[in-house]
């Protein structure tokens, strides 16, 4: 079989550099290994533009949201589906200091800051807010397993798809091209996520495997609260007072099993949300690859230029992604530069 890009790992990298070879006309073959519980299937899928307690807006985040709105809004219409839901965020103050910063914030960059947020109104009886917050806006979330999914189908359609593992010692090279089993191809990406640092091509990239829990609830007289609750945790509403939350940062090498402790870490983040009591109906784990300053990394290998790594989209992969994989499938059809904060050579080699 000839291909154009193999690409390993079906994920959300994988998935989004896999449409953008498609839509420039380019035959690929996606190998996945079809597991239930990854970093992907069980991820929030939050766009929050105003991320942590410094509420930095990164240069070029403008470009990067409109961007992955217009790509996930394209499917969207392909697909008859919806993947995106738009949804403002409840910014909650977690003390007086992140108040604090945030008036400071205003106070220098209020021009470039009006576009994301507005007045916070809260029924106090129902959700903590003491320090107060602001209302996030271009916020929302992307229904990841969903979106994944449709993209198997397509694969699926189009004979691009293989359930499989691709072990890098059966990668073999030439000047003209990759082969892996029967399959030849012009160039292959690698997107395993957490494995990526476990590739002999690229195992000298510091990926760190990142436990982390999130849970299913149900929260009575919550039910008519639409947009997503942020407060050290986030809160993610999906109708009928039912909810997702999250999230855990276990330590690095930890399993990915579901326990109590990682279930009651959440719980407290959400106990600093609301008062009310939550009902715990799903809970699942599974494993990050978190690289440096938990960033996205892609590129060619050093000696190897038909050999690619896309990985650590993280969580902001949803906003970031779409971006990041296009001006990686530009690299490597035309050899256009890669954004210097993000290309692999630059940073760990």
């Amino acid at each position: 079989m000839k291909t154009d890009f193999l690409i390993v790992g079906q994920g959300l990298a994988g998935s989004l550099l896999a449409w953008h070879f498609l839509d420039a006309g380019k035959r690929v073959l996606v190998v996945d290994r079809d597991e239930a519980e990854t970093s992907s299937k069980v991820a929030a899928g939050l766009v929050t533009p105003l991320a942590g307690g410094r509420f930095h807006l990164p240069d070029g985040l403008e470009e990067r949201l409109d961007f992955a709105r217009s790509f996930y809004w394209k499917h969207e219409e392909l697909s008859g589906e919806v993947f995106f839901h738009h949804r403002r965020i409840a910014r909650l103050f977690r003390d007086a200091l992140e108040a604090e910063v945030w008036k400071n914030r205003l106070d220098r960059e209020s021009g470039r800051y009006a576009r994301f947020h507005g007045p916070l109104q809260v029924d106090a009886e129902r959700i903590s807010a003491p320090w107060g917050g602001f209302e996030m806006r271009e916020g929302g979330w992307l229904d990841v397993p969903a979106f994944l999914e449709y993209t198997r189908r397509v694969l699926l359609e189009r004979v691009s798809y293989a359930i499989g593992q691709v072990d890098s010692r059966e990668i073999l090279t030439s000047a003209s091209s990759i082969r892996w089993k029967n399959v030849e191809a012009s160039h292959v990406v690698f997107c395993e996520g957490w494995r990526g640092g476990q590739n002999r091509f690229f195992d000298w990239v510091p990926v760190r495997p990142t436990p982390g829990d999130i849970l299913d609830l149900e929260i009575a007289g919550l039910g008519d609260e639409t947009r997503i609750l942020n407060k050290g945790g986030w809160l993610i509403p999906l109708g009928d007072g039912r909810f997702r939350a999250g999230s855990t940062y276990r330590p690095v090498g930890a399993t990915a099993e579901v326990s109590a402790i990682g279930r009651d870490e959440v719980l407290a983040k959400i106990a600093l949300m609301t008062s009310l009591t939550p009902a715990v109906t799903g809970h699942r784990c599974a494993i990050r690859p978190t690289i440096r300053r938990s960033q996205v990394f892609m590129g060619r290998h050093p000696s190897e230029p038909r050999i690619a790594f896309f990985n650590g989209l993280g969580s902001k992969g949803v906003l970031n992604g779409p971006w990041h994989a296009s001006r990686l499938a530009d690299h490597l059809l035309s050899g256009a530069p890669l954004p210097a904060a993000t290309d692999l050579l630059l940073h760990f080699h």
